[in-house]
């Protein structure tokens, strides 16, 4: 046996048979957890937490037995993850991965191609190439369209603001930025988004060297979806002050709603203004696959570019996002050529070509075995159970005395809040009292760990948040976890009014 051959995949016994054992055996402490699995999270004391994982987390000067190690495993990490793949784990847009994706992370992981130049990935390469090709053809956009694979929304969301003030800049003032930085006149440039929109658009505006202020909020209507009258008065403002709008971010599929911008009319409007459109589609592209509600995301094919978050609806394992492209040409704006890796005179596809990373992962798998394991009609009627799933838990939500609905889901997203019976007579005493008590709900719930919610805010006041991603949650169950959250609000009523009679004895 070569040195250290064991420690690496080959054709040898001795690799083959340490692969297994660690394949193995990682996968049936999985299997035995989840068979057990009551309840989404276990909490303990941060402080104990912290000292588990300083006795279990170290560097081993030699080898050690693989019992022992995956004793700590369990102990540290499955003991006390939170698992998203619980029904009662609906916080966040965290996605329970689906299996064919799991078994593709096996091969991602031992192939482990690095998807820069065609020679690194020569199959994965043009796999990742073909699977942009299909989700092209299913926003609707042209042969003249192309994409990449990226690590998720941040990512997409920046790639769509750097195209699109590259390519301003170079239309209005003849500069290329890649070679010749910013021009004076970047101070003036100004991007429009609505004020639901994800806070990368801010961020990405900082990264740029535009800076924050250099983004322009705009009012949503009741829908909480951006209003094209406020988009056009916002637009004559910042042209009246001397400023140079050249891109607006429409949201499909705001985080806390789940709310659509009207993509039409955006596009319209952007079209008349010379604005590049960039699609934030992280959470609700994967309408384009609904069997009900594909006729959401209308017009979705009239973005420049767009993000679409496969780990979010598309229940793939973190991380998996996209940045498709109606022209492809003006990938040109961050191309640069290394005679080792992608020279120019070089016709083969490299995906560097068209990314911001260098070394990336082959996630284009997951999604290919995914939609072949799965096929899309499967997966159309996921995505609609559960939007039928969130409006069946908001109308069961509204008929409850003590609970306020905030939205009608327009996907699988339900955004409320407990109402105290206590009143005060101090309106900002009563929002005071109304937030923390919601605020403690949510904490309590967690530390439980049995049902597992978000808390946001919306106008100041503090709210209970479902994102019900999960298809395997059901009506009936979530509304016996309800039943949790109306019983604990009014048990912490009762010990507040026991310390404020306290306080006044006192």
């Amino acid at each position: 046996m070569a040195p250290f051959e064991k420690w690496f995949l080959s054709s040898s016994k001795e690799s083959l048979e340490n692969y297994e054992a660690m394949i193995g055996g990682m996968t049936e402490m999985i299997k035995r957890h989840y068979h057990e699995l009551k309840s989404p999270y276990t909490h303990i004391d941060v402080d104990e937490l912290s000292n588990l994982v300083n006795r279990s987390v170290y560097f081993s000067e030699h080898e050690q037995p693989l019992e022992d190690l995956f004793d700590d495993v369990q102990a540290v990490v499955l003991d006390h993850s939170l698992h998203i793949s619980h029904p009662g784990a609906m916080a966040h847009l965290h996605c329970p991965p689906i299996i064919p994706a799991l078994a593709a992370e096996v091969m991602i992981s031992a192939l482990n191609q690095s998807m820069d130049s065609w020679d690194q990935s020569p199959a994965a390469t043009y796999i990742e190439d073909q699977v942009i090709d299909e989700l092209t053809k299913q926003i609707g956009y042209r042969s003249s369209s192309s994409g990449v694979f990226t690590s998720g929304g941040t990512q997409s969301n920046y790639m769509g603001l750097l195209l699109a003030r590259n390519e301003y800049c170079h239309a209005a003032f003849s500069i290329d930025v890649s070679e010749e930085g910013l021009p004076l006149q970047a101070k003036k440039l100004r991007i429009f988004c609505s004020e639901k929109a994800h806070f990368t658009v801010r961020q990405s505006a900082a990264q740029l060297g535009l800076g924050m202020n250099a983004v322009v909020s705009v009012k949503c209507n009741e829908r909480h979806e951006m209003d094209i009258e406020n988009l056009e008065e916002a637009i004559r403002e910042v042209k009246a002050q001397g400023n140079l709008p050249f891109a607006v971010v429409a949201t499909a599929g705001t985080t806390d709603f789940g709310s659509v911008d009207p993509l039409f009319e955006i596009s319209e409007l952007a079209k008349k203004e010379g604005l590049w459109l960039h699609a934030d589609a992280a959470y609700g592209g994967a309408l384009l696959f609904s069997h009900k509600y594909r006729e959401r995301l209308k017009a979705l094919e009239r973005a420049d570019s767009i993000t679409m978050d496969f780990h979010k609806w598309f229940y793939q394992p973190v991380s998996c996002g996209a940045f498709l492209l109606k022209n492809s040409a003006m990938f040109k704006h961050i191309q640069l050529h290394a005679d080792y890796l992608n020279p120019e005179e070089d016709e083969h596809v490299h995906l560097v070509d068209r990314s911001i990373q260098t070394t990336k992962r082959f996630d284009a798998l997951k999604l290919w075995l995914t939609f072949r394991a799965v096929g899309t009609n499967e997966y159309g009627k996921m995505i609609d159970h559960t939007i039928e799933t969130a409006k069946q838990t908001a109308e069961h939500l509204r008929k409850q005395r003590n609970i306020t609905v905030l939205n009608d889901p327009y996907m699988n997203a339900v955004v409320f809040r407990y109402v105290p019976d206590t009143l005060y007579v101090d309106c900002q005493k009563q929002q005071h009292y109304e937030n923390k008590l919601n605020q403690l709900i949510q904490q309590h719930l967690y530390e439980k760990g049995t049902f597992i919610m978000a808390k946001t805010k919306h106008k100041e006041q503090a709210y209970l948040k479902l994102t019900m991603l999960n298809p395997m949650i059901t009506v009936d169950t979530v509304a016996t976890q309800l039943e949790e959250v109306v019983a604990l609000g009014k048990e912490l009523e009762k010990k507040e009014e026991r310390l404020r009679e306290r306080s006044v004895i006192g």
